[in-house]
């Protein structure tokens, strides 16, 4: 398996709104892929998965009551789309997904990769998102505090 990892920026939305993804990813997510629009700690940004990892998630959404699941697949679906990449590499994001997700046309945004998934945020959300975290805690704190909860 081959993760998507790394902070990349200095990409635009085009005026069609259209997005080109990293060479370096392109493979990794392949040419059709889904996009969900998420609200992470309040803030807003498009993420993008290649199809057996969305696909492993829907699977995940298949435990609990009949209304649990239905919940759960609405949200998710709602705000998803299939995406497929062009002979350039770019994406196409619809108005809906722009809006949920607060992108815009001719705007800048940063793409994280998250190991399975990627996520885009506009400038201004990824600033609030990473301004959410306490940067002062180590790597091996970071760690420690989850394999406390797995215990």
């Amino acid at each position: 398996m081959h993760l998507l990892v790394g902070t990349l920026d200095g990409y635009r939305l085009d005026s069609k709104g259209r997005l080109s993804i990293p060479v370096k990813w392109r493979e990794r997510l392949g040419k059709e892929f889904y996009m969900v629009a998420v609200t992470v700690k309040g803030c807003k940004c498009l993420t993008l998965y290649p199809v057996e990892q969305f696909e492993k998630i829907y699977m995940s959404m298949q435990h609990g009551s009949e209304n649990q699941k239905y919940d759960a697949i609405t949200v998710f679906f709602d705000n998803a789309e299939e995406a497929t990449l062009d002979s350039q590499g770019r994406f196409t994001v619809n108005q809906r997904l722009k809006e949920e997700a607060m992108l815009k046309n001719d705007s800048g945004v940063v793409f994280k990769g998250k190991g399975r998934f990627i996520e885009i945020w506009n400038i201004d959300e990824y600033e609030k998102i990473y301004n959410s975290y306490d940067h002062t805690q180590g790597m091996y704190d970071l760690m420690d505090k989850l394999k406390g909860n797995d215990e």
